[in-house]
């Protein structure tokens, strides 16, 4: 009789989490837990798949520290070089990161990952990623966050130059990319930083994958900046459909009410991206998740929509169908 091999204890004990965090709810996760750090990742355990390195970088002004971790598939690179995609909060992507997402990938197609993440063991420097991922308007400086002002923000556009300066020509040196596969991912204020980049003429990115993007940021900036995008790309956007941040006082109807609201935002930037006829613009629903449960569920597909493939669920605008 055949017996099927015991199930790794990785992949239990993943399965194990899941199951655990399934019975907690929604409102659990609305935000990451910003206290927690890196732990043993797969950079430590090792990969069947890939080979990691990292290396540190110094921001202009030198108030900020970023270490790099690259994970470079054990596979040669293709005749035009690896395809890549840039990770914004690399601590918190690596620590995530599973074998079993790099699995169903084409070995031939596995990109190189530029996982951009802070000097620090925690998962989250919640200081420097508001300053770096979030934009100013023309002419403006850095603007304090009206919740907190000892945050600062508004300096995407030195962050997309460090990005495009100093990361990637550091990148090219350790690995043989193609330049014309190259994707940006980004959660949250990252995931506005996303939408930045594919406005910004100084990118090079060719496709972006903003998740559970920021819109509302500094009276929702970005939309100055959505207004034009001569330039082709593809857009994944997604956005689970439990994301409000409900306080004690609320009620059933006013949450579902901020539900709407954010659902309703969303489709607005869908929408928007949508009318500029060299962007493919896709779009995705993860149901039951909150804002923080969306950094790991959607890093799978990332991976899968880097490598050049299309995952389920996803939905292109009717407009451009």
């Amino acid at each position: 009789m055949f017996r099927r091999s015991p199930m790794p204890l990785q992949r239990r004990q993943f399965l194990a989490r899941l199951f655990f965090a399934s019975l907690l709810p929604a409102t659990a996760f609305s935000r990451p837990d910003l206290t927690r750090t890196m732990g043993s990742t797969l950079a430590d355990r090792g990969s069947s798949f890939y080979r990691f390195e990292n290396f540190r970088v110094t921001s202009e002004d030198g108030e900020r520290r970023y270490r790099v971790w690259l994970a470079i598939p054990h596979s040669p690179p293709p005749e035009q070089g690896y395809s890549s995609l840039t990770l914004l909060d690399g601590n918190a992507v690596l620590h995530h990161l599973q074998e079993d997402w790099l699995a169903p990938l084409p070995e031939n197609t596995l990109p190189v990952l530029i996982m951009v993440g802070y000097d620090t063991d925690l998962l989250f420097d919640v200081v420097a990623r508001q300053r770096d991922y979030t934009p100013a308007l023309p002419g403006e400086g850095l603007i304090p966050d009206p919740r907190r002002p000892e945050r600062l923000g508004g300096d995407a556009d030195a962050f997309l130059a460090l990005l495009e300066t100093r990361i990637k020509p550091e990148v090219q040196k350790r690995a043989r990319l193609n330049l014309a596969q190259q994707s940006l991912w980004g959660h949250s204020f990252g995931g506005l930083f996303a939408l930045y980049a594919l406005a910004s003429p100084s990118s090079t990115f060719t496709r972006y994958i903003p998740v559970s993007p920021a819109t509302y940021w500094h009276n929702h900036a970005i939309d100055h900046y959505l207004k034009d995008r001569p330039s082709p790309a593809q857009v994944w956007l997604a956005r689970g459909t439990d994301e409000v941040r409900a306080t004690p006082d609320m009620d059933d109807a006013a949450i579902a009410r901020l539900k709407q609201q954010g659902s309703d935002a969303f489709m607005t930037t869908v929408q928007t991206l949508a009318q500029h006829p060299p962007l493919q613009v896709h779009w995705k629903p993860f149901p039951g998740l909150s804002h923080g449960a969306m950094l790991p569920a959607s890093l799978p597909d990332a991976l899968a929509i880097a490598s050049g493939k299309t995952p389920p669920g996803w939905n292109p605008h009717p407009t451009q169908s």
